[in-house]
């Protein structure tokens, strides 16, 4: 960290847009994100190769940034698709002279560069100004004219190139850049392109204003020198101007930033994260480098398959990012945690998640390639012969806890996999009983009860046909099927056909065991007993009209995206008429 004045510099994180992606660089380290044209999404950290040597010199750092930037974009041009469109006189001219199309491209797109700039930045805005000659006498405003129409070009130039399908893409991640700018509050990188663009507009202004000619070839290359020389000296003044403690002043570098950005799509901004989270995690010694040209045969980079599976599973439609993590930690057998020491595996292992991928885009749910689930922080078996616990179910175990006390006679009814009785047992030392119609379904149960280290009475019973003779409750909860018939065939994949029906029929109408339950809970039930289910989004006012006959109290509670989810009733005192629901969030 070098001390200039009243500024403090220090190592940054930079960055630079491509076709494809973005790259992010600090110090040694790199992280690269971007998707081919088959979609396919990748993910690169490694070595820096490209080292950022000035950073911490001023003036000097502005040269190699200008150099670094000029690489990138020629290297980008290259890769340009319409480039190669008619490349038959290209591949003619490669053949000839026994070198890659590749090359001859290179030299091609490189006079290019030179001769356009050559015209388009010198020729044509001396031509210009001549124009403007009859209307002032001013030699200093004559020249101001000449590097205004400089910068007016180079506006018409960016202007226009938005219109070429890869160039859009291009100032999409060029926008990604600036958006993780601004959202990131600890680490934002510097966006290569803001600093060059805006050094160039005011370093044309000032080479026009020294007034140099160039009617040689020798004046030429000093002028050439003299622009290098104002660019580096424009981006010093810039830089420090970003450290400025006047908010309208650190903004200088951005000015221009409207020619060169365009708003990226959310794919974009993801791939673009992904590479920045990379380098941070690098940054803070969390994640080791990956040189992908010195990996083992069997060897893959971590970062390209994690970043792969979440671009694969978004793509489906499946955006809980979650699932990415936990289906990787389930093929590689760690913890959530060691993700981020993860920086190699083995092929087998990337071909065994792929196939893991697959599955799960096919619509097969996460739980049942696994066959397991965590559940209320427990983890549970799960068969094609149970259903897939939902998360909003852990808003009954909660609240069905607020209500249980130490030795209480607690029944689950249609318990499938067992996991409410097993949560609550997890945390209330009470008596538990779990009744289910599928003898399937309390095997799963009864392993998943085992594992967890708790005693649950378990009962094969339809509802309660076989509990005539038990004792009475004090709490019954119960998540019983509730889809009506002629709706299932409507539901998502991942439910319908993986699922068991008999999980999720609820008859007609939905309220075939609601209907059940509001009618014999109470020969069940002690006095002031409680009864808590689990309904359908839409079930609520349903279900309060069955309660109210024999239940009081009775309220509705909101799930995670505040839904109606779970209805709590007290067995109703004998003598009291019906009493009206209200709901509770």
């Amino acid at each position: 960290m070098l001390n200039f004045g009243h500024t403090y510099y220090m190592e940054k994180v930079y960055s630079m847009p491509n076709l494809y992606g973005a790259s992010f660089y600090c110090g040694k380290n790199m992280a690269q994100s971007y998707v081919d044209t088959k979609g396919k999404y990748y993910l690169v950290s490694k070595k820096n190769k490209a080292k950022v040597i000035f950073n911490n010199i001023p003036i000097l750092r502005g040269l190699e940034y200008l150099i670094f930037g000029t690489y990138f974009f020629i290297k980008n041009l290259i890769k340009m698709p319409f480039l190669y469109s008619n490349a038959s006189a290209v591949k003619n001219i490669s053949k000839g002279l026994n070198v890659t199309t590749k090359t001859v491209m290179k030299v091609i797109v490189l006079v290019l560069a030179i001769t356009c700039s050559i015209l388009l930045f010198g020729y044509l805005p001396m031509a210009l100004s001549v124009l403007f000659t009859g209307y002032t006498k001013s030699i200093i405003l004559n020249r101001f004219m000449v590097g205004t129409c400089k910068n007016f070009i180079l506006f018409l130039i960016l202007l226009s190139v938005r219109y070429v399908l890869a160039f859009r893409q291009f100032y999409r991640f060029n926008g990604c850049i600036n958006l993780l700018n601004s959202n990131n509050n600890l680490y934002k990188p510097t966006n290569y392109l803001n600093y060059i663009l805006c050094s160039f507009m005011f370093s044309n202004i000032m080479l026009a204003l020294l007034g140099f000619s160039s009617d040689s070839i020798w004046k030429i290359l000093v002028n050439f020198v003299i622009s290098i020389i104002c660019f580096c000296v424009i981006y010093e003044i810039l830089y420090l101007l970003e450290n400025s403690k006047y908010n309208w002043l650190n903004k200088t570098p951005i000015i221009f930033e409207f020619l060169i950005v365009e708003m990226p799509t959310k794919t974009e901004l993801e791939i673009a994260d992904c590479a920045f989270q990379e380098l941070l995690l690098m940054k803070s010694n969390k994640r080791g480098i990956v040189d992908t040209n010195k990996l083992l045969d069997d060897e893959v980079s971590f970062s390209s398959v994690y970043g792969n599976v979440k671009q694969q599973l978004k793509s489906a439609g499946i955006l809980d990012e979650s699932e990415a993590d936990f289906l990787i930690c389930e093929v590689l057998n760690i913890k959530r945690s060691q993700l981020l020491l993860t920086t190699k595996i083995t092929k087998k292992d990337a071909q065994e998640i792929e196939k893991c991928v697959q599955r799960r885009i096919k619509g097969e749910p996460i739980t049942k390639i696994f066959g397991r689930t965590e559940f209320y922080g427990y983890n549970f078996i799960v068969t094609k012969d149970v259903l897939s616990p939902r998360q909003d179910t852990e808003i009954l175990v909660e609240n069905a806890l607020k209500y249980c006390k130490p030795k209480m006679n607690v029944l689950d009814m249609c318990t499938g996999s067992g996991i409410i009785a097993i949560s609550m047992a997890k945390n209330v030392n009470a008596n538990f009983t779990a009744v289910d119609v599928s003898k399937k379904a309390l095997l799963v149960a009864t392993q998943n009860a085992q594992n967890n280290g708790v005693k649950i009475n378990f009962v094969l019973s339809n509802m309660f046909d076989d509990l005539k003779n038990t004792k009475k409750f004090d709490i019954i909860v119960s998540n019983p099927p509730y889809i009506p018939s002629n709706e299932i065939n409507g539901l998502d994949i991942e439910v319908k056909d993986y699922d068991p029906k008999l999980a999720l029929d609820g008859g007609k109408d939905g309220l075939y065991f609601y209907r059940k339950l509001a009618s014999q809970s109470p020969n069940y039930l002690t006095k002031n007993g409680m009864l808590l289910l689990e309904i359908g989004y839409n079930q609520k006012q349903e279900v309060a009209n069955l309660l109210s006959e024999n239940f009081e109290d009775i309220k509705c509670i909101k799930d995670y995206s505040n839904n109606d989810r779970v209805m709590i009733a007290k067995l109703k005192t004998k003598g009291k008429k019906n009493v009206r629901t209200n709901s509770k969030n």
